[in-house]
Formats: C-alpha cells, structure tokens, sequence
C-alpha cells in the first residue's frame, strides 16, 4: 500500500463517522436544510408538530425560510407558541447535543491518530527495505508475486479463531487468497465486493482464505465480526513482515489471488473483476 492509499484510508476513516441524527426538538438549521433539500412541506409541518421547536423562530429566520420558499401553512405552524419545546426540553436536547459534538470530535481525533500510526509504519517500512537494501546491495530483488500464476499453490495454518485451514483440502471449489488489513482503505473499499462475491457463490463452491497483514488482533476480529466476514483469516501480528504474504511477494495490498478447482493459482490480479472471474472458474 503506497502513501496515497494511506492517504486514502485516514480519508476513509474520517467518511466513516456516524453523523448526530436529530431525535429531539427541531431547529431553525434543519428546516432550512429540508427546504434546501426540497423536503414536502407537510412533512416539515408534521414533524414540527411531533417534535416541537427548539426555539423561535426570529424575524430574519423567517425571511430566510420565507426566501427559501416556506408556505404560508409552515410558517403559521412555526409562529404558533403550542409547537414551541418546553424550556426543559429544549435544554436538555441542546445538552445532548453538545455531547454528541464532543464525541464525534474525539472519534476524529481517533481516526487521526491511527492515520498517523499509519503513516508512520508506511515509513519504517520504506526505511527498513532501504537498510536491507544497503546492507546487500548485490542481493537479488524480490520476485513479483505474479510469478505464482499458474502454479499450484500450498497454504495450510491454524486460523484466528483457531481452525485449521488447508487449501489443499479445498480442491473442487474456487478459492479466493485475499491479502488485505483492517487499516488498509482500498482494502475495506473493495470488501463490499468481497462480501457480495462470497453471498453469491459460496453455494455454488466458493471459498475465501484471508491474509491480515493487520497487527492489532482484536481490531482485526471486530471488523471481521461487524462485517459479516465469516471465513478463515491467517493473523500472525506482524503488519507487512507477514509470514504468508512475505512468502508470496507480496508488495501491495488488497492483493487477490484466485485458485481453481484443481488447486492452481488462476490469477494473482483479480481485484477489480472479481465476479465474473469467480462465474468463470466455477464454470470450469
């Protein structure tokens, strides 16, 4: 993963965050955002009269509702005292609010930091291939992975959740290698296709074998659990010193490998196109 994609992924995180949903009285700001949204009116007026109104309306909020094309019907159920809160109400919502403000600010803090953190493994990785690379100058370079295509491919460990998983045992079926981390963002970009490949065919024969390249375990496990992804991951801890995806070369991730019914490597490039290279090989 390059330093654009990490980019990408504190750029993930951060469009990631739940946003403060209105559920007590309504204010001036979302009216006027309804409007502008060309909300039905009658909808706005019911849901004033449900919720009530955080506070007056003023006489320049008025005009700007009015500029925003209120009906006449709103702004009487706006100017009407009945659909005003409670002062109790009203301040017990705006509390409300102001928490939800101040922890929607400390999970962007969160998701800096670990963007940081992300960063910052990036660079002691390129940092410690340039040691390596100064330490054997003459050393031959790393072979792409690409060059497993083609080949039959060995892979058998104990799992996270303490399963034994042996591709060799899945011949038969179609088996996707997905080297991927929970901090990874084109990797949780591309997992909703994953997910929906693996709802589509898995009945008809397919399978996946996750390689987490993450070295938090229980990060890990808690995305795998609130995505539904229920299949087999290898996790040994150490980020891209990872002991499967060292042996295969790989360089970059999300990295899809795809085995076929006889136990060969079909593609190590199938991100991107994933289903119809899955309807193919099931095909076979």
């Amino acid at each position: 993963m390059n330093r654009k994609a990490f980019l990408l992924c504190a750029a993930l995180l951060f469009a990631s965050l739940p946003a403060v949903q209105a559920a007590g009285p309504i204010s001036y700001r979302e009216i006027a955002m309804l409007l502008r949204n060309g909300e039905d009116q009658q909808f706005i007026i019911k849901d004033t009269a449900r919720r009530k109104l955080l506070q007056p309306i003023t006489a320049e909020e008025e005009q700007t509702l009015l500029s925003l094309r209120a009906t006449p019907a709103l702004i009487a159920t706006l100017r009407d005292p009945s659909t005003l809160a409670t002062p109790e109400a009203a301040a017990a919502y705006t509390a409300h609010l102001q928490q939800e403000k101040q922890r929607v600010l400390q999970e962007q803090q969160l998701a800096e930091q670990a963007a940081a953190r992300a960063r910052l493994e990036l660079q002691r990785q390129q940092e410690q291939q340039k040691a390596q690379a100064l330490a054997n100058p003459a050393g031959p370079a790393p072979a792409p992975a690409g060059e497993f295509a083609g080949k039959p491919l060995t892979l058998k460990f104990t799992a996270a959740d303490g399963s034994p998983v042996d591709v060799t045992k899945l011949r038969g079926k179609v088996v996707l290698i997905d080297f991927w981390a929970t901090w990874c963002g084109p990797c949780m970009k591309e997992m909703p296709n994953v997910l929906a490949a693996y709802a589509k065919y898995h009945a008809k024969g397919f399978e996946i074998v996750g390689i987490s390249l993450d070295k938090n375990k229980d990060t890990m496990l808690r995305v795998t659990a609130e995505k539904g992804m229920t299949w087999p991951q290898y996790f040994d801890g150490k980020g891209w010193n990872n002991e499967v995806s060292t042996a295969f070369h790989i360089q970059s991730i999300p990295a899809m490998w795809l085995v076929n019914k006889s136990g060969i490597v079909a593609t190590t490039e199938a991100a991107g196109n994933l289903d119809a290279a899955i309807a193919t090989l099931l095909a076979q």
